[in-house]
């Protein structure tokens, strides 16, 4: 269940590791052994929270994981209608009032920017002949609202699994196999073992014990590096290649996100046998015309209601109970008053709101609020006259710990060629945070530089125009509409937010990719989708409309 498509691949070293340290064989003959397993495993892919349940660990099943993005029944009008504001026309807003409207509720959709889709936003006419991602990019097989939409609106998928090659891993000036990172990471895995057998299986804010609090504080680079259960360090080649996964998954540095989300993606079953998430799930799909393809869908279903240009300033709650929204529109300043309001935007940009004692918003969802750990991940890509790294025996997956290079894969490969290919640059922690939008060329020749190291030869690829390198730089953490690029529990969270980020407050409905739960697909498209859904059946049942 991996949120990019490098942490697929090293998803699938953790799980060998762990393979070789309970059948007791070699890396390679656990590599073997995967392999094997994997060819089967279409049968048994299940989401993060049923293999939870399957294996004994938790009591619940999930309510949401079969769910259709659209639902096969006529829309009836409320009587009197209910009026609805949701703020963000991402896919969790466009869900939500996508939901809505099969049951009559015609929502109002304001929109601080020009255009509609948040980060789910493809990148057309630029590289010619292919289309990149400039924010979400990776559908899984498990992802069945996403899937739901990409069939009801006629949409082709390619399957990113399929491509030829190895993963490369460039760490202090070398290339490693992945059988040297198997191996040392085997050697590391009665360290996790030691910590998963006091922590318990699903940790949140309002559902944990003390030693899910120890663990909680620590950070994983201190985790790696000794403070932990067993008092002993990672391997060199473990160390960096744990971190420069980790830091590319969730986005910030590993001494600022909490090791919670190294060791929950690791759980017990009945056996005390460990199994990463990554091996139920890692065939990933991307819509070949772009992601957006799917915004475009959900706003042709919903004509005149979403309001761009609209900046939410203050939210309040009047004395009948309805909230109040203060929008700028330009030079102009409007009050609108709705029944019920869905907040789906991020708790980044959510901060500058002002939101009136009046709402009666609890303490500690205010803390999930004003303190929620973002990523600060950023995605350069760049345009090749040609795939250098399939010479090379790669597939255009990497992770180095280079200054200018943390982790690469190949975008759109199914229109790539012998002439033609996208690598995605995708840094996260202080280098995606530090990239300089006005000097794009500079970014780029650096990461090429380091890329000639783990790719030699690629440098003389890349493509240029006008004696330009041929590159895009999307920059989340700078974008005024996002403040990053996903949730990112930091050391601590996990006790004291996990949980929180979906509960409403009375009228108040909160939607986004941050508000789905760790264990299902928290970070993802499906997540962002999900929770607009939940957001507009939670509507439904409080106010019993049809």
């Amino acid at each position: 269940m991996a949120r990019t498509a490098a942490f697929r691949s090293f998803a699938r070293l953790m799980t060998a590791a762990l393979l070789a340290d309970r059948r007791h064989t070699s890396a390679n003959d656990a590599l073997g052994l995967l392999e094997e397993y994997s060819s089967t495993r279409s049968s048994r892919l299940i989401s993060r929270r049923r293999f939870l349940v399957e294996a004994g660990a938790i009591g619940t099943t999930l309510a949401l994981g079969t769910m259709i993005p659209r639902e096969s029944v006529a829309a009836k009008p409320t009587s009197p209608p209910l009026s609805v504001g949701i703020v963000g026309a991402g896919l969790a807003g466009l869900a939500c009032a996508d939901m809505l409207k099969t049951r009559g509720i015609r929502a109002s959709i304001y929109d601080a920017g020009t255009r509609a889709g948040g980060r789910c936003w493809s990148l057309r006419g630029f590289f010619p002949g292919q289309v990149a991602e400039r924010g979400g990019e990776l559908i899984d097989t498990l992802h069945k609202t996403m899937l739901g939409y990409a069939s009801r609106f006629g949409l082709q998928l390619e399957d990113v699994n399929k491509e030829p090659g190895e993963v490369f891993y460039y760490f202090s000036g070398q290339r490693y196999t992945e059988t040297a990172v198997v191996t040392e990471f085997r050697d590391f895995v009665s360290v996790i073992r030691t910590d998963l057998h006091r922590l318990s299986r699903e940790v949140t804010a309002t559902d944990h014990t003390p030693a899910d609090v120890a663990l909680d504080q620590i950070s994983l680079l201190a985790y790696l590096e000794g403070e932990n259960g067993a008092g002993i360090a990672a391997r060199p080649i473990a160390k960096a290649a744990i971190i420069a996964a980790y830091e590319a998954e969730y986005g910030l540095a590993a001494s600022e996100q909490s090791c919670l989300n190294f060791l929950l993606f690791i759980h017990p079953d009945r056996r005390s046998s460990f199994t990463p998430f990554g091996v139920f799930s890692d065939e990933r799909y991307h819509l070949v015309d772009g992601n957006d393809r799917i915004i475009e869908g959900l706003t042709r279903e919903l004509p005149g209601q979403i309001v761009s240009n609209s900046i939410l300033l203050r939210l309040r709650r009047l004395s009948d109970g309805r909230i109040e929204l203060t929008i700028q529109q330009g030079s102009r300043t409007v009050t609108v008053t709705h029944d019920v309001v869905v907040l789906a935007i991020p708790f980044t940009t959510l901060r500058d709101v002002e939101l009136d004692p009046s709402l009666d918003i609890p303490p500690a969802k205010l803390a999930a609020i004003y303190g929620l750990g973002y990523g600060t991940n950023a995605k350069m890509m760049i345009g090749f006259s040609g795939r250098p790294w399939q010479t090379l025996g790669g597939n255009g997956t990497s992770y180095s710990n280079l200054p200018n290079l943390q982790t690469t894969w190949e975008t759109n490969p199914s229109l790539g060629s012998n002439a033609r290919g996208i690598l995605t640059d995708y840094s996260s922690g202080p280098r995606g945070l530090g990239l300089d939008t006005r000097k794009i060329q500079f970014e780029a020749a650096s990461f090429l530089d380091d890329l000639n190291l783990v790719y030699p030869g690629a440098q003389e690829t890349a493509t240029h125009v006008n004696r330009k390198i041929l590159v895009h730089l999307e920059h989340w953490p700078s974008s005024p509409l996002t403040k990053g690029s996903y949730t990112c529990y930091r050391p601590g969270q996990f006790t004291a937010i996990a949980g929180l980020e979906d509960v409403p407050a009375d009228n108040l409905f909160f939607a986004g990719e941050h508000t789905n739960s760790f264990y299902e697909w928290q970070g993802f498209m499906e997540g962002a989708a999900l929770s607009g859904i939940t957001a507009a059946r939670s509507i439904l049942a409080a106010f019993k409309a049809p």
